[in-house]
């Protein structure tokens, strides 16, 4: 079935692009949670298991470790709560603290979804006639951060077979640590000369070069821009006429239009509703058969 990730790669990149600047410039709370929720909502359905767990689990400790830092080193606030050596710890200066751990958190999690959804070749199709450098660039990193992680755990595995992780006292298991971070920088810089070498035995870099695109833009990508560009004008037409305003200091004061808050919380749904849509229509289409 068509489901998000299956559209073309100039309307995800719309997509991605627009919920990532109204999350991380617009700062407000409410769209901040809308932003977080509809991330770790799609995140979620698409990669499942125990990986989603360890990951959860990482991101409540960034989150915790974000909220708690703003009052500790920020006393501002005029709602003092209690006081930590000598210094007033504030219901304004906690919000706010709190604010930024959602937006941070938030933020993350659409860029691991980015990750997921716009891989290197839709990448190399964006940025491929603009900038080759540094569309091959970008889908290099991008290939090289799974595949250097699973060469580690590869490394690992064969020194744990050879006996060299015999004792476990922390020392032992530092200096196998190292022994595996020297395997892997020497095997990367090595696989990095075999690719430039393939690359250049390829023709990679010579003039006229053609441009090959297995993605195709139809009505359903023109209908899914329409409608974040609408969504996004919306939004940022509310923020502009101060109907999202939200200040922490010195009290909390906020105006929040309804409308525009459904309608940034629609935007960061949309891939969620969009892939709830194509399970329901699979399951529709099994059923006929």
């Amino acid at each position: 079935m068509n489901g998000f990730e299956y559209f073309h790669p100039t309307a995800l990149a719309l997509y991605f692009a627009s919920v990532l600047f109204i999350t991380m410039f617009l700062s407000n709370p409410f769209l901040n949670v809308a932003a977080l929720v509809g991330a770790f909502v799609f995140y979620a359905k698409t990669k499942k298991g125990i990986c989603l767990v360890k990951e959860t689990g990482f991101s409540f400790l960034l989150f915790v470790l974000i909220a708690i830092t703003n009052p500790l080193f920020s006393h501002k606030g005029a709602t003092v709560l209690f006081f930590f050596n000598n210094n007033p710890i504030t219901l304004e200066s906690i919000l706010y603290g709190l604010n930024n751990a959602v937006m941070l958190t938030a933020v993350i999690y659409w860029f691991k979804c980015l990750n997921l959804v716009l891989t290197s070749d839709k990448l190399l199709y964006l940025l491929g006639n603009a900038s080759p450098k540094i569309a091959l660039l970008i889908s290099s990193a991008l290939r090289f951060i799974p595949l250097l992680k699973s060469q580690g755990e590869r490394i690992k595995a064969s020194q744990i077979t050879m006996g060299l992780y015999a004792s476990s006292a922390w020392t032992d298991k530092l200096k196998g640590t190292l022994r595996v971070c020297s395997a892997l920088i020497t095997w990367s810089l090595e696989n990095a000369i075999d690719t430039g070498s393939s690359m250049k035995a390829r023709g990679y870099g010579l003039k006229p070069r053609t441009h090959y695109s297995l993605y195709r833009f139809t009505r359903r990508d023109a209908l899914m821009m329409v409608l974040v560009a609408a969504l996004d004008i919306f939004v940022i037409f509310a923020f502009c006429a101060q109907w999202l305003e939200f200040s922490f200091y010195p009290l909390v004061s906020y105006v929040c239009s309804l409308s525009a808050l459904v309608a940034f919380a629609l935007l960061c749904l949309l891939p969620l509703i969009i892939e709830i849509k194509e399970d329901l229509m699979w399951k529709y289409c099994k059923s006929r058969i």
